[in-house]
């Protein structure tokens, strides 16, 4: 018999969203802006799938030689990226369009050029994650035990001294779990993290079975028919390793690191937090000036805006941010940005290094 889990809530209101708010969308009352922040986002939606689309042409129609099949095949991989954090994740948020029908739509990509469910995805990132962010036991994506410990009150065991070096090749299996087992798994346990889910129905379930499918026709059936097993298995081996040690490395970035707060159940209990104060101080923004890097991961640097709006299109995230850090130093709501990805990555290294010697009794050299 499964027990029941306590349901955690948080206060909301408060002055520091409540004024975020209000300028935020005295920001996008501008129909002008709307507009601008719309057209970027269609043109990267353009630029993804033309990438992806002309890459696996390359790939199955001309069929280049070794140095033009890796030149695709990195394609492959940029394009997913792109279609990743750009077009499924906003459109999965319910930013892409205003219909919700349209939004699903969109946000099925996931499932047919990334080989994950939309629908289990829209659980574990929207409810599990973004509601309970670095809450043990509620966030998944927290919840990683027994291979490594992301939270501090999660138990110590002794491999954990070493995860802060194997849990890069753990980041390049992410994709691939969530594209075999992880999506089946939640749907019989019928829960990701604490939070449940329903069996998917009706036009759920037909876009569950038809994305998997179109999925491992374009992938692996179709390039079976033209090259050999082992080439076809090469190279979907080293494309979901790729986009699975991008995808993992941005999120933990902007969570687990030194400077995320983590809080658990009890905690939570005990002394309820105004929700929008919790998201700010359990989640870092990194690199907010590389342009570049802006474009490419969708805004994602910006995590702290994505929490607060998430159904906002992340073309506004770099103007929005000003917004909130004006108004986090206003109401003395800690809020925190790393200047570059170097020091991103340090963070999240010792992060994970502190947290592996953390509670591991010390060895005692006698002498």
């Amino acid at each position: 018999m499964r027990t029941a889990v306590p349901k955690l809530s948080f206060a909301t209101g408060g002055d520091f969203i409540s004024d975020t708010r209000r300028e935020v969308e005295l920001y996008l009352r501008s129909r002008r802006t709307r507009l601008h922040g719309r057209i970027q986002l269609y043109a990267k939606t353009f630029v993804a799938l033309a990438i992806s689309i002309a890459s696996w042409t390359m790939l199955i129609v001309v069929r280049p030689g070794l140095w033009g099949g890796l030149a695709s095949l990195a394609g492959l991989v940029i394009g997913a990226i792109l279609t990743g954090f750009c077009v499924q994740h906003d459109a999965n948020h319910g930013a892409y369009f205003r219909s919700r029908r349209f939004n699903h739509l969109m946000g099925w990509t996931a499932d047919a050029l990334l080989g994950f469910s939309s629908y289990a995805w829209r659980v574990k990132h929207n409810v599990a994650h973004h509601t309970y962010t670095n809450v043990d036991g509620y966030d998944d994506d927290i919840s990683q035990t027994p291979f490594m410990r992301l939270a501090p009150m999660q138990a110590p065991r002794w491999w954990y001294r070493l995860q802060h070096i194997y849990v890069w090749p753990l980041y390049s299996v992410m994709v691939l779990r969530m594209q075999t087992g992880a999506d089946i798994a939640a749907l019989v346990r019928g829960r990701i993290g604490n939070s449940p889910m329903h069996p998917p129905r009706r036009w759920d379930l037909v876009g569950l079975v038809a994305g998997k499918a179109i999925f491992v026709c374009w992938a692996i059936v179709v390039p079976l028919l033209v090259y050999p097993w082992w080439v076809v298995a090469a190279g979907y081996v080293g494309f979901t390793m790729a986009t699975s040690l991008v995808t993992a490395t941005t999120f933990q970035l902007a969570h687990c690191v030194e400077e995320a707060g983590f809080a658990s159940a009890e905690e939570l209990t005990a002394n309820k937090r105004i929700w929008a104060v919790h998201e700010v101080e359990t989640t870092v923004d990194f690199c907010p000036r590389n342009a570049f890097l802006t474009w490419v991961l969708g805004g994602l640097n910006y995590q702290i805006e994505h929490h607060l709006f998430p159904r906002v299109a992340h073309t506004h995230y770099p103007q929005i941010a000003e917004i909130v850090r004006r108004n986090a130093a206003k109401h003395g709501v800690r809020y925190t940005a790393q200047p570059s990805l170097r020091a991103a990555l340090r963070s999240h290294q010792r992060h994970l290094r502190a947290l592996g010697r953390m509670g591991v009794p010390a060895e005692i050299e006698m002498g």
